[in-house]
């Protein structure tokens, strides 16, 4: 079983900086509603522990999901170092009036540039796993 680590966004955003960690996976949970972007989150080596996490965000009954994958790739992966593109660089959310009959979370991370997110996330609410 996951440990619960924050049950919404503002907890999330309060207790945790995911700036320079990455994004090891992105796929629907098995209700095909639930977004999950497990990240291997950087800062538990800063803060004194032997390895890091992996770290679950769940984005719950999502509505609307944007990727953008940046057309500037290299080609030959060799060339580069392709974590860089999943390497976090700002993450940032907010409440969404999106939901017609109520709030929803709007959620942004953004991994190769600060002006386009590689992913815009649009649901009811977000928790944090381990």
């Amino acid at each position: 079983m996951n440990k619960m680590l924050a049950n919404n966004l503002n907890e999330i955003l309060e207790k945790y900086d995911f700036t320079d960690s990455i994004i090891t996976s992105v796929k629907w949970s098995e209700n095909k509603l639930d977004l999950i972007v497990s990240v291997d989150y950087y800062w538990d080596v800063q803060e004194g522990r032997d390895t890091t996490r992996i770290l679950k965000l769940i984005f719950k009954n999502c509505i609307k999901a944007n990727f953008h994958i940046t057309n500037q790739l290299a080609l030959d992966s060799n060339l580069v170092n392709t974590d860089s593109y999943f390497t976090i660089i700002l993450f940032k959310g907010k409440e969404s009036d999106y939901l017609s009959e109520g709030k929803g979370k709007q959620v942004e991370i953004f991994t190769t540039d600060y002006s386009t997110p590689w992913l815009t996330v649009i649901c009811r609410e977000v928790i944090l796993t381990e």
